[in-house]
């Protein structure tokens, strides 16, 4: 079964990575120029219907 991504939701003694991250590191910058739209579209149809959530397809995407 397709997985949620998780929302985004401030917690008050932890900051959020976006906060403190390096915006013009060589990763973020490769990040916002990749279509993830792209990645979720062709991969949905691979996941089941039924059965315990998977991570984000732009986890697995990312990871490899």
């Amino acid at each position: 079964m397709l997985g949620k991504n998780p929302e985004k939701k401030p917690e008050l003694f932890r900051p959020m990575l976006v906060d403190f991250i390096d915006h013009e590191h060589e990763l973020v910058l490769l990040s916002e120029k990749i279509d993830w739209n792209y990645f979720e579209k062709e991969f949905s149809p691979l996941y089941s219907k039924v059965g315990n959530p998977s991570h984000p397809i732009r986890f697995m995407v990312g990871c490899l």
